[in-house]
């Protein structure tokens, strides 16, 4: 077999609606939170259950925010800044016990 050009496009991320699809699971979340709680509640306005334009407007806004920031933030902007908040912003994370030992492929 011979070998083939790699299509430069393959490992870029997939976009829906200007959002990368590793995005959508702070999108997707939150809505579903705020459509599911007012049902679960028993929340209505005369014969509209509230759900629905909150879980609307969630979305939109949600939306709107992250092609917002896709314009101005790299790929991975949001998940690296819950990295660090996690690691509590320090410039340094001490080495987990798996990283301390010698690994398979390393040999003297």
């Amino acid at each position: 077999m011979r070998r083939r050009a790699t299509r430069p496009n393959v490992f870029r991320g997939l976009k829906r609606f200007g959002v990368y699809s590793t995005d959508w699971k702070y999108i997707l979340i939150p809505t579903s939170a705020a459509y599911l709680i007012p049902f679960a509640f028993g929340l209505w306005f005369k014969y509209v259950p509230l759900g629905f334009p909150f879980g609307l407007l969630t979305f939109l806004i949600l939306l709107g925010t992250f092609n917002y920031l896709r314009l101005s933030k790299p790929e991975c902007w949001l998940s690296h800044k819950f990295d660090a908040t996690a690691d509590r912003w320090s410039s340094f994370r001490p080495p987990v016990h798996s990283e301390l030992e010698k690994a398979d492929w390393i040999r003297d």
